[in-house]
């Protein structure tokens, strides 16, 4: 029999056995954290002796008001041109501002999650 040589960053395996209630519980607490399995999250609070959690709520609820922003601008834009009231310019920069703001916001989300997980 040829054994395969696994090519692998973490070649050393450790094994853990839980009851069902354990495992319930550790399934929760890993959903609620920046960890997207059991490996990442064990490992880390192995070797760091926590797991940091950050409430990104705010963020999150930031990013709702901006695009419920995003949608009165385009009602606004609706109006505006039904009415030609405001300048397709004007609607266009309110856009542009917008758009730049969901980036910010959606650039910086990520940044924050990489960084959990490269923790």
């Amino acid at each position: 029999m040829v054994q395969k040589k696994e090519n692998r960053e973490r070649p050393i395996q450790r094994k853990v056995r839980f009851s069902k209630e354990e495992n319930d519980y550790l399934k929760d607490k890993i959903e609620r954290s920046p960890f997207n399995n059991f490996q990442n999250y064990a490992r880390i609070l192995l070797l760091t002796g926590e797991v940091k959690m950050v409430d990104y709520s705010e963020l999150q609820r930031l990013n709702g008001e901006v695009n419920r922003i995003g949608n009165n601008i385009n009602q606004i834009a609706k109006l505006a041109h039904q009415f030609k009231e405001i300048s397709g310019e004007d609607i266009n920069d309110l856009s542009q501002q917008l758009s730049e703001i969901q980036v910010m916001i959606s650039e910086r989300f990520k940044e924050e999650l990489k960084q959990e997980r490269l923790i």
